[in-house]
């Protein structure tokens, strides 16, 4: 089951943001990991979001164990199991 890992910055903490996208991206060129988006909190102005797929559940919580054995602690972060959903294939619905 795929997984994902959500990771909070607190605003002014653009060397986290920096220091973890980084990461994703050496990850991404191994095919190992998948930035899923970077968002801004409009609750807690300021704070970044940032979403990264993993194909399975070991590796999502391998990235956040190491990320916060390499400094990026004050970080929040979630690990989330992706859940398969149904979805309609449209075409068959537009032309029956």
């Amino acid at each position: 089951m795929e997984a994902l890992v959500l990771c909070e910055i607190a605003a002014g903490r653009d060397d986290l943001r920096d220091a973890l996208l980084a990461r994703v991206g050496r990850l991404g060129l191994n095919g190992r990991a998948k930035l899923s988006f970077v968002a801004r909190d409009r609750n807690a102005p300021g704070n970044t979001l940032v979403a990264v797929g993993f194909p399975d559940a070991a590796s999502a919580e391998r990235f956040a164990a190491e990320a916060v054995c390499d400094g990026l602690a004050p970080a929040q972060v979630r690990l989330l199991a992706v859940e398969p959903t149904w979805q309609a294939d449209p075409l068959p619905l537009m032309f029956p």
